[in-house]
């Protein structure tokens, strides 16, 4: 997946969301409430903007990006994670598994801690409809993402 997300950045943010969504194997958005689709949908364009894949490792440094790079509300994220699915994830991996994976993760933890710091500014996911419309290459730009 991470390979059709940098290969295209003339895709709107709607569109690359969009594209990501159809080639996981499953809709998790069908199945979860309204309020956790905005939740959802934040959580997805982070994985686009920054070019994360859906790797544990990827899935890591998407909530890394998400935190320093973005406005998205902490609490709510933690709501967003504290579903069932997350848990039977976790739950599948193992959590000294998971910790060994943070810990192997802080190498890229920290580069994305700094590309943070040199962003222009923060992604508004307040704005996350508007944003929608823009390509990935304009949303970059406009915030100072760098892959």
């Amino acid at each position: 997946m991470r390979e059709h997300i940098h290969s295209d950045a003339s895709m709107t943010l709607g569109e690359a969301i969009r594209k990501m969504r159809a080639s996981e194997t499953e809709d998790f958005t069908s199945r979860t409430s309204t309020d956790l689709e905005q939740l959802t949908d934040q959580h997805d364009a982070v994985h686009v903007l920054f070019g994360c894949g859906t790797s544990v490792q990827d899935e890591i440094a998407a909530h890394v990006w998400m935190l320093f790079a973005t406005t998205a509300n902490l609490s709510e994220m933690h709501r967003a994670v504290a579903t069932q699915e997350h848990g039977r994830a976790v739950s599948g991996i193992g959590h000294v598994k998971l910790m060994s994976i943070w810990l192997a993760s802080l190498p890229r933890i920290i580069g994305i801690l700094f590309k943070s710091l040199r962003m222009k500014k923060r992604v508004a996911m307040e704005e996350l409809s508007r944003l929608k419309s823009q390509s990935l290459t304009e949303i970059r730009q406009e915030h100072g993402i760098t892959l």
